[in-house]
């Protein structure tokens, strides 16, 4: 057996950092600041926009396909708002438009988004998105919550044409994450997400990568006085179980602005029983599996927060509960970005994480974090750190991570890779190696004690006619073995999946693998229609293979439904047959009463376990903010109870 020596393909990795090559020049846009502020109405009328400030031309940001049908944008500004308009000549029949309302999940809608780095970090950018109605999404950088008083929000008006759809905005340079005042070339993009395609298109294509954003020269950014106030967000809930017995709590979130580029969030004894949890499916996993925090707290900053990837020395689920929080994110300047967070549970334990990422120029970038969690006699504290480097469409990446464990004592995690992308294919290459005692509690490490190396590499291509609109062939492998010697885990993958313009998507997935001394396979097939309507779709899957000597089979329907306007309802149902018999349905209901007002609940099925609940809530405005829950959200089984929950900002 060929043993690796990650020491020594790490000095050949560094050799390489030095053969990076300029990129092609970056597009530009010239600054232009109006002296009228354009009239927003949905008509993009003669003369209202500057000529300067147009740009035209999408390309598909997966092949870089020029797009079919015809995009085009304005931008301009002036003293308090950047001004933005689009137009996109389309099938009117085949537009997505189900949301109305500000500050919402576009997803699945036509839709226009403004990126904006206006710090050229190269790191992350404010999202600005749009859609035929004047429905809009907002998404800062860093990440933040969605209460209205600490998100902001921007004003834009749609209009559905004979010949497709036009938006104009306008945004607050409050809500942009902005250099000192003066002039400045900032970064940005312009995305256009077409449903009848299902894909996403660039004005210019950037693979991925912020740092490929092109230029808006010569931007005037004025001054914009800084929010100093304290922002909270007092709540308290009361109600009563099925025995009669009082359920009261209260807490407080707090957020307030420090220095020019510092948010700081704090919260005391924050409320998540009554926050929806996302739910993790059947499928059959060897490893550790988390679900997605939707914990508004661990929201905060989250894209600030760099702790690694497929293995991260911290992952926010650890922390069930807590008495006190502090959650501080931010700019160093422009090249660096910052973020902390620590969590004090009285008596059990303390948490505390910290992440800084430098953007050294376009090429180069280095990530550093550290992880800690007190228990008395537990004590484990974690480090990370990550160095990419682009070359051209070639990325080179070196991460090393290490822990300190009262109990297993010190472990480390070393990988390095090479990974490429251009024009429809992508892959890579890393080798990795786990010391059997690595252990970041803190964090999300499902395999250890393993060394080898793992690769991948897909093509993607849109045919320009015939049945097939697009497709996507991939190959990924890996061969991993224990510090001892003895085999751990082999396994290769091949999956396509073939999108129809007759709007259906099938998509399979063959894989082998050897895990420890067991013989495995899985054979998977999934298919979707319409591809191009996120609210009236219908799913299916199935799996069959052997796992550890045992048949395995799956089946799973999901079936998403808008019988009116404003409802929507969703069915996701799965069930295994593996060593037994398991069954998960999940049925989820909303009914918007207005644009803050609805009607929901959540049912869910797994086993002989049964829970649901009910909800009324007005929110997603200024002011005040009021529940009435029916059930717990999160129990196992259905508890009886009422809760009335309210939220009262105040701001100092």
């Amino acid at each position: 057996m060929v043993r690796l020596s990650l020491s020594a393909c790490g000095l050949c990795f560094l050799a390489l950092l030095g053969q990076a090559t300029p990129g092609d020049p970056v597009p530009q846009l010239p600054g232009v600041k109006v002296a009228v502020a354009p009239r927003l109405d949905g008509v993009l009328s003669d003369g209202e926009w500057p000529g300067a400030g147009h740009g035209e031309n999408f390309f598909d940001m997966d092949v870089y396909v020029p797009s079919r049908d015809k995009g085009e944008f304005w931008l301009a500004y002036d003293e308090k708002f950047v001004y933005f308009a689009a137009r996109a000549a389309t099938d009117p029949s085949r537009l997505v438009k189900d949301e109305y309302r500000k500050n919402v999940d576009l997803d699945g809608n036509d839709t226009f988004i403004l990126a904006i780095d206006a710090n050229r970090s190269g790191q992350d950018s404010d999202r600005f998105g749009m859609n035929p109605q004047g429905a809009t999404s907002l998404r800062l950088s860093g990440g933040r919550a969605a209460k209205t008083e600490w998100l902001g929000e921007f004003d834009c008006v749609g209009k559905v044409t004979a010949t497709g759809w036009q938006v104009e905005a306008r945004i607050p340079w409050a809500l942009v994450s902005r250099p000192a005042p003066g002039k400045h070339d900032l970064t940005f993009n312009v995305l256009w997400y077409q449903s009848a395609q299902t894909n996403t298109f660039e004005w210019t294509v950037t693979k991925g990568d912020f740092r490929n954003f092109p230029t808006w020269t010569g931007v005037d950014v004025p001054y914009v006085a800084k929010d100093r106030s304290i922002k909270m967000l007092p709540y308290v809930y009361a109600g009563v179980d099925e025995n009669g017995r009082h359920i009261t709590n209260g807490g407080l979130d707090l957020k307030s602005e420090v220095g020019d580029s510092l948010t700081v969030v704090g919260t005391v004894n924050p409320d998540f029983r009554n926050i929806e949890n996302n739910i993790l499916s059947l499928d059959h996993s060897y490893f550790e599996r988390l679900a997605d925090d939707a914990r508004p707290f661990f929201q905060e900053g989250s894209r600030y927060r760099n702790f690694g990837f497929d293995q991260r020395i911290f992952a926010s689920q650890r922390i069930t509960d807590f008495d006190i929080g502090v959650n501080a994110y931010g700019r160093l300047g422009a090249k660096t970005q910052m973020a902390v967070l620590s969590t004090f549970d009285f008596g059990n334990e303390m948490t505390f994480a910290g992440s800084m990422s430098h953007r050294f120029d376009n090429s180069r970038t280095l990530e550093f974090s550290v992880a800690h969690r007190g228990r008395r006699g537990m004590d484990n504290d974690a480090f990370n750190m990550f160095f990419d480097q682009r070359m051209g469409d070639w990325d080179a990446y070196l991460g090393v991570q290490g822990t300190n464990d009262q109990v297993t004592k010190t472990g480390s995690r070393v990988n390095a890779g090479l990974f490429r992308e251009s024009g429809g294919f992508s892959g890579g290459f890393e080798l990795v190696q786990v010391t059997p005692d690595f252990n970041p509690t803190l964090g999300f490490s499902p395999e250890q004690d393993l060394r080898g190396f793992n690769f991948n590499a897909g093509v993607q291509r849109q045919p320009k006619g015939g049945a097939v609109r697009q497709y996507e062939v991939g190959l990924s492998g890996a061969n991993y073995w224990h510090f001892d010697g003895r085999a751990y885990r082999r396994e290769v993958s091949l999956r396509n999946e073939i999108l129809f313009r007759s709007d259906i998507g099938v998509g399979y997935e063959l894989t082998s693998s050897r895990f420890e001394d067991s013989d495995d396979h899985l054979v998977s097939v999934q298919t979707q229609y319409p591809l191009s309507n996120t609210y009236r779709n219908a799913r299916a899957s199935f799996a069959w293979g052997r796992f550890q000597g045992v048949p395995y089979r799956q089946v799973g329907l999901q079936v998403n439904y808008r019988p009116v306007s404003r409802a929507q309802l969703a069915v996701q149902t799965q069930f295994v047959e593996f060593d037994g018999f398991q069954r998960q349905v999940v049925f989820s209901a909303n009914y918007d009463l207005g644009k803050f007002e609805a009607l929901g609940g959540r049912l869910v099925n797994r086993g002989s376990d049964w829970n649901w609940y009910l909800s009324y809530r007005m929110s997603g405005k200024r002011g005040n903010e009021f529940f009435v829950i029916l059930g717990d959200p999160n129990a196992t089984e259905f508890k009886k109870t009422l809760v009335l929950k309210a939220v009262f900002p105040v701001s100092f």
